[in-house]
Formats: C-alpha cells, sequence, structure tokens
C-alpha cells in the first residue's frame, strides 16, 4: 500500500455535488492511500454560504502491481529442412528423352520420392512409365525403378551430382521387337541442379541407359541408349 497526503479544503455545496459526481465516476480508478497528513485550507468564501468538506488525496511513491504475463509457447518452426538434410524427404518428378544413336525412341515420365541417406546422399525409388517407338511396333510400359544419387559438389542453391540405378519395366510389346516384355533398365549418369524458388530444385543431366531382360528369357536383344532429361525436386 503506498503512502500520501490528504488536503482539505472548504467549498461550497453546489461545487461539492459536481465534484463528487465526478470522483464518483472514476472511483474504481483511485487507488487505495493511508492518510499521513491533513492540511485545511481556508477558503475566501463568503461567511453565509453553507460550506462542506472536500477531501482530495494523492499518493507517493505508488506502485501499480503487475500481474505476471503467461508464458506463451514459441511458435513451432515448421519450415522444411534445407535440400540434402540428413534425414530429409522430397519428391521428384521427371520427364526424359532416349534414343539408341538410331531410329529407336523412349519418352519417359517418372516420379520419385528422395531419401537423403546422409549429407547430400539420397535413396530415389518410385514408377516410371515410358513410351517406346521402334522398328517392330510401338508400344507402352512401366514399372518400378531405384537409383543413388550423390550430390558430390553442393552449395547453396545449386550442386553437381552423380546417380546410378535400376529399374524392372514391364512392356505391352516385347522391347527391342527381338526382345522381351520383362525387363531391366540400369542407368549411370551425371547431373545438376539450381535452385529456382524458396526449397525449389531444377535437377537436369544426362545418363546411359540399357534395356534387356538379362538372359532370363528366350531373347535378350538389348538396347544401349542416351538419356536427356530435367526435373521438379520439392519438399515433402
Amino acid at each position: 500500500m503506498a503512502r500520501g497526503s490528504v488536503t482539505i479544503e472548504l467549498v461550497p455545496i453546489s461545487s461539492a455535488v459536481t465534484a463528487l459526481a465526478a470522483m464518483t465516476h472514476i472511483s474504481s480508478m483511485t487507488p487505495v492511500v493511508s492518510v499521513e497528513s491533513a492540511t485545511f485550507v481556508n477558503s475566501s468564501l463568503n461567511d453565509s454560504a453553507p460550506m462542506i468538506c472536500m477531501m482530495s488525496q494523492s499518493t507517493q511513491n505508488a506502485t501499480p502491481s503487475r500481474a505476471s504475463s503467461p508464458k506463451v509457447a514459441p511458435p513451432k518452426d515448421n519450415a522444411p529442412a534445407k535440400f540434402g538434410a540428413k534425414g530429409s524427404w522430397r519428391w521428384e518428378v521427371e520427364g526424359s528423352w532416349m534414343n539408341d544413336f538410331d531410329s529407336d525412341n523412349q519418352l519417359q515420365g517418372a516420379w520419385y520420392a528422395s531419401w537423403f541417406l546422409i549429407e547430400n546422399f539420397s535413396f530415389d525409388f518410385g514408377p516410371e512409365v515410358a513410351w517406346f517407338s521402334q522398328g517392330g511396333g510401338n508400344t507402352w510400359g512401366a514399372g518400378p525403378a531405384f537409383m543413388f544419387r550423390w550430390h558430390f559438389l553442393a552449395r547453396e542453391t545449386w550442386s553437381i551430382y552423380a546417380d546410378a540405378g535400376v529399374g524392372l519395366m514391364f512392356t505391352g510389346s516385347n522391347v527391342p521387337s527381338a526382345g522381351s516384355s520383362v525387363n531391366f533398365t540400369p542407368r549411370i549418369g551425371v547431373g545438376a541442379s539450381f535452385e529456382v524458388a524458396s526449397n525449389a530444385r531444377i535437377l537436369t543431366g544426362i545418363r546411359w541407359a540399357h534395356i534387356s531382360n538379362a538372359n532370363v528369357g528366350d531373347n535378350n536383344d538389348g538396347r544401349n541408349s542416351i538419356q536427356l532429361y530435367a526435373g521438379l525436386s520439392l519438399p515433402f
């Protein structure tokens, strides 16, 4: 409780009523004080005017009470991990064109999930869908594939990497036309990634790509191609 002083003044009743009304309006905001001293002030009023005793109070060294503020938990950081961080996950869509340096072509689309096992080294896996334009009849194909990718030169907004993997492709007819409808698709290559938006990267590169049944079929007429590709990588 703060200590203070009180001043007592004789004023006309009419003035007192007005003052009391104002004080009643703000009474809830008036701090409680202890009276240290009281001083009576002579008012220069007509002796015949009715008098009333008014008290005004002031506080000294009043210290407002401070309510303890509730602790607010800091907001959770939901920002995705930086590109290549150990344990992070990303997904990638990729489109590519392959040619066997002759007349056979292959258009392929893929969706990969990328898991970084260690810093800048990922295990990528997902489905691939392909269209084969070849002598002896065109056909569709699809199947799963996986790759390992190492960003051996990694910077804040770009990287250079090498990757290698294999897939299993099921086709509507034989690929090549003298081969089989179930084939393995090993590949190896190099590429680069470039940041194009916050945590979004374009990946592009070149691979040697092979398709054959690895001698598990009656005929193993395989094919070697050059693969050019581009993809978009985003965080989960």
